[in-house]
């Protein structure tokens, strides 16, 4: 599973990216990279699909939430595989 975050340099957002990050690393065992995106972003994607987005939702993600939704992306996924083996 690769995650990478998109976050604001221009309003400082690293350090939420930096915070989320061990946060996923604690959760999930995985390096995150953390890649500056264009004004106002805050966008987490997994294997390039996106899962949180301060743009479309407005706000910052609440503490363990991007974890919840990665968790139910890859239940998601994995239930995908099981109806569709020759998805993968």
């Amino acid at each position: 599973m690769q995650i990478k975050i998109f976050y604001c340099v221009v309003w400082n957002y690293e350090p939420s990216a930096v915070s989320l990050a061990a946060e996923l690393k604690e959760s999930f065992d995985v390096e995150t990279e953390l890649l500056s995106g264009e004004r106002g972003d805050f966008e987490v994607l997994v294997d390039g699909e996106n899962v949180f987005s301060k743009k479309k939702l407005s706000r910052f993600p609440e503490p363990g939430e991007v974890t919840q939704l990665i968790r139910k992306w890859l239940f998601l996924n994995e239930y995908a595989v099981s109806l569709n083996p020759n998805r993968s």
